[in-house]
């Protein structure tokens, strides 16, 4: 039997526990904390995105193309652009292009460059109309596209002899965004 005075072995333990449960509820989100500042600062949470440079643009192209139910040809302009031409027995055949694809990758620094790319479409400005199924993110505007796959940013830009009907052109952006998050 205990006195008065001793506390018994159930009392004794309760302070120790209390005291272990205090610091393990304040310690336990410190270090969580922690971990995440120091994940942060090595690069851990950045997400590069699926693109480190823009695909070559006419062989992405050159697939979808017949979606756009006329037989287009195109020509490479530099590393990220592809020009498109109505071909030369076209009834309003031109010798310029009727339609550019043009691509941008996004690579920030210390951000999301899925965001950053994003990013980009917002500056297209209010006169663009969100465009649902294609690719990540996609708009339009008359019948031009801006598509955003991961941290690639892909314009198609129409100009008025393009022969293709604005589905067509959205069928076409939507499979090529879908060949590109494959690739």
């Amino acid at each position: 039997m205990t006195s008065p005075d001793q506390p018994s072995a159930s009392t004794s333990g309760r302070p120790r526990r209390r005291i272990v449960i205090v610091v393990a509820a304040v310690l336990v989100p410190v270090l969580l904390v922690a971990a995440g500042v120091v994940t942060y600062f090595l690069g851990g949470l950045n997400d590069d995105g699926q693109f480190r440079a823009e695909p070559p643009a006419c062989e992405t192209v050159q697939p979808s193309l017949h979606l756009l139910a006329t037989a287009y040809t195109v020509r490479p302009e530099g590393s990220n652009s592809c020009s498109v031409f109505l071909p030369k027995d076209h009834p309003v055949y031109i010798p310029t292009p009727v339609m550019t694809i043009d691509y941008y990758v996004a690579t920030p620094q210390r951000e999301d460059a899925p965001d950053a790319a994003s990013g980009v479409l917002r500056k297209l400005g209010s006169e663009v109309k969100p465009l649902s199924g294609v690719g990540d993110e996609a708009y339009s505007r008359n019948r031009s596209v801006y598509v955003r796959v991961s941290n690639l940013v892909v314009g198609v830009t129409v100009f008025p002899l393009a022969a293709s009907a604005e589905s067509q052109i959205h069928d076409f952006a939507a499979d090529l965004a879908d060949r590109l998050r494959r690739s």
